[in-house]
């Protein structure tokens, strides 16, 4: 299903460079219509707080409508988490939380290691 591989889509809008100190914090992504669900999270580890806020918590994909919720941390509750993701050319870090669709796995786990050159981690629901 093309929603699914939106997802590893997610990881990889970026806006423009700026200049800043890297701050703790994250984004919470979600589905807003009737399409299926689409519920991750996006936690800063090396961004500028400027650039995290503004660009990488700012998904876009075509014919979807979501929210997103600024938070100090994901939360629990994960299936799957990207450790350390990392976009090509750029040497900011990220780890993504994923909620929705645990069949997905597979496919981001190997988007996670392959592309984003991070560390897939396997989470207890209870996480």
């Amino acid at each position: 299903m093309p929603y699914r591989l939106a997802l590893s889509s997610l990881i990889i809008v970026f806006a423009a460079f700026a200049r800043g100190e890297p701050s703790p914090g994250a984004c919470l992504i979600e589905s807003a219509d009737e399409l299926p669900a689409i519920r991750l999270c996006q936690e800063n580890i090396s961004i500028p707080s400027s650039l995290f806020g503004a660009g990488f918590c700012k998904p876009e994909i075509p014919d979807r409508v979501l929210k997103v919720k600024m938070l100090e941390a994901c939360p629990q509750g994960a299936y799957g988490k990207c450790e350390g993701a990392e976009t090509s050319g750029v040497g900011y870090r990220q780890s993504i939380f994923y909620y929705s669709e645990q069949d997905d796995a597979p496919v981001l786990a190997a988007y996670c290691e392959q592309i984003s050159k991070g560390r897939w981690i396997e989470l207890k629901i209870s996480e």
